[in-house]
């Protein structure tokens, strides 16, 4: 069903609407504030944003009065249509209908948590998320300690004996993750079903190389004396010190660098600036401007889709989750959705807001999600 913004709007500002469009207003302030489709300055956007807001608070219907004519001048201009079904506004406002939805699954997950293993040089594996705070090993004169808030850190022990270095590898299970502070000081976050092979001192060698599977983020500290390496399928990202995000998996069909501060130049041939992301795929390099905050929602603890295809958005439920998806029929064209939600919550909370839209239908069998597309 279409809802043009125009008619949403003229409802609203009369004070008489319905929470469907309040909800439609919302998501096309989001999406006017993603990328200001209307050529706004930012304080415009500021104005209209905090004249919005304040006229949408819970239980104050009130018309818009003075502002009536400038906003739908503004939807006007932007010429914007929401496609109601496709595009799904829950960014962090959840309807008030959320726990009736909710009755609909039987069973229900929880949200996936700090997790991983770590695999030493001499073969010793430890679970992290079993394992007591403290000392986990020393090697090549560096201490290995877990943090009371679910950390691996390594700290130079003993400089006299970091000539040597022994490879260790760190891996996330499917509903994992886990942050690693590497003897460099460069800090790691590694998503669910991921892993990173890395030497446990980096004294002795000229560059700092790392391995990626899945994906990763990365605030890299600075040494200009050594480069810092990332390869990952297909790529190697090289950095002096920067923040950045591989995303890798074998599962889809590219490999996403985004770049947030610095500069990082992959294959020796592309060369990233903040805000930009490149996109590898059947060996060639595609660049684009890109919300970055998008990027590492998962770090953040979100989910957050921009216009992502269903199947997509899947496979990151099934990886956080630990679940297995399975559609029921075949579907020539997947619906895409838009928004954002908590990553904590359980998965039927994620699943019934993606029902909000009316396209899409889960059941939830054992760790199984059935996925039924109307």
């Amino acid at each position: 069903m279409e809802k043009d913004i125009k008619e949403v709007l003229e409802k609203i500002s009369s004070g008489s609407y319905s929470q469907e469009e309040e909800d439609i207003a919302k998501l096309w302030l989001h999406q006017l504030h993603q990328h200001d489709e209307a050529g706004l300055s930012e304080e415009e956007l500021d104005a209209v944003s905090k004249q919005m807001w304040l006229s949408l608070e819970p239980n104050k219907k009130q018309p818009w009065l003075g502002v009536r004519k400038s906003w739908i001048s503004i939807a006007a201009a932007a010429s914007i249509t929401i496609v109601v079904g496709l595009g799904l506004y829950f960014y962090k406002y959840p309807s008030a209908n959320t726990k009736k939805v909710l009755q609909v699954f039987s069973h229900d997950l929880p949200a996936g948590s700090n997790k991983a293993y770590l695999t030493l040089g001499n073969g010793k594996k430890i679970l992290l998320s079993g394992s007591a705070i403290g000392t986990l090993a020393v090697e090549a004169g560096v201490k290995i300690t877990k943090t009371a808030d679910g950390q691996v850190v390594y700290t130079v022990a003993d400089q006299g004996k970091q000539e040597g270095s022994e490879y260790n590898r760190i891996e996330t299970p499917r509903g994992g993750q886990y942050e690693l502070h590497l003897p460099d000081g460069t800090k790691v976050w590694l998503n669910a079903s991921s892993s990173l092979k890395y030497p446990s001192s980096f004294a002795a060698l000229k560059e700092r190389k790392v391995e990626l599977t899945g994906e990763g983020y990365f605030e890299v500290s600075k040494d200009k004396t050594r480069p810092f390496l990332v390869s990952s399928r297909g790529q190697v990202v090289e950095v002096l010190g920067t923040h950045f995000d591989i995303s890798a998996y074998e599962d889809e069909a590219t490999v996403k660098t985004t770049l947030l501060e610095g500069s990082v130049q992959l294959n020796k041939q592309v060369m990233l600036k903040p805000g930009e992301q490149s996109v590898l795929a059947d060996g060639k390099f595609k660049v684009k401007d890109v919300n970055v905050n998008d990027a590492i929602d998962w770090k953040n603890g979100e989910f957050s889709f921009v216009n992502e295809p269903l199947s997509d958005i899947m496979k990151k439920i099934a990886r956080w989750y630990d679940v297995e998806i399975v559609y029921t029929h075949a579907v020539a064209k997947m619906p895409t959705f838009s928004g954002s939600v908590s990553r904590s919550e359980n998965i039927s909370s994620v699943l019934s807001m993606l029902e909000e839209t009316s396209t899409v239908r889960f059941s939830i069998e054992g760790k199984q999600i059935k996925v039924n597309i109307k």
